[in-house]
């Protein structure tokens, strides 16, 4: 008999814990499982909707890259991209190809509103180091050598360009010597030969640049 009414001792005695623990936790509980589902179903949620979003942008940008589409329409692409995925690669992108097209008609100006939107808006500062020596190349174009030197004191005249340096100490030195600051160019073209990575295809063109100088012959 004692040995039958143990095991249903200790089975009553761990139900009533059991129930005690409940009442004291069971709001906690209940509430952690909750709102653990719910970050679960937020968390795929929020993927669904970033999925969704990433494919969106694709498909404009998709778009907008067809050389059928007409500028005009491009142009309303681009925007869109810009309006409702700012944050996206494929805005920044899509600005980069509205430059483009606006240079080969001839439209300076809309290509330099195009760079500088991606300048001060992308989050990424390699995107935004593209779109500024894409945007010191056209002033170049347009022969605002001043304007170049202005857009490059955000990166201490390339010292602060990173992998891009070589690159804006080239530009630098078109812009001095656009300038007539032949002392200085020189010296930006020798910054620019000092940090170019090796094998470099400018070098060349860069050598031709240094020794048109007249200062480094």
């Amino acid at each position: 008999m004692v040995e039958q009414l143990e095991p249903q001792f200790a089975e009553d005695e761990d139900l009533e814990r059991a129930k005690k623990f409940w009442k004291e936790n069971g709001r906690s509980i209940t509430a952690g499982v909750v709102l653990g589902l719910g970050a679960i179903v937020g968390y795929n949620g929020w993927n669904s909707w970033q999925q969704s979003q990433g494919e969106n942008a694709s498909t404009l940008f998709e778009n907008l890259s067809d050389p059928a589409v007409s500028n005009e329409a491009a142009a309303g692409l681009a925007n869109d991209l810009k309006q409702d995925f700012s944050s996206s690669p494929y805005a920044a992108h899509g600005s980069f190809l509205m430059a483009k097209r606006e240079v080969e008609a001839g439209n300076l100006e809309q290509a330099d509103t195009h760079l500088r939107w991606v300048l001060n808006n992308s989050k990424e500062e390699g995107i935004r180091h593209i779109a500024r020596i894409r945007l010191g190349l056209l002033l170049l174009e347009q022969k605002n050598g001043a304007g170049v030197l202005e857009l490059l004191k955000d990166v201490g005249g390339g010292e602060s360009g990173g992998e891009f340096k070589a690159r804006y100490f080239e530009i630098a030195g078109d812009a001095y010597a656009m300038e007539g600051d032949i002392d200085a160019a020189g010296k930006a073209y020798q910054r620019s030969q000092e940090t170019q990575a090796p094998g470099s295809q400018s070098g060349p063109l860069l050598k031709l640049k240094i020794e048109n100088l007249g200062k480094f012959n």
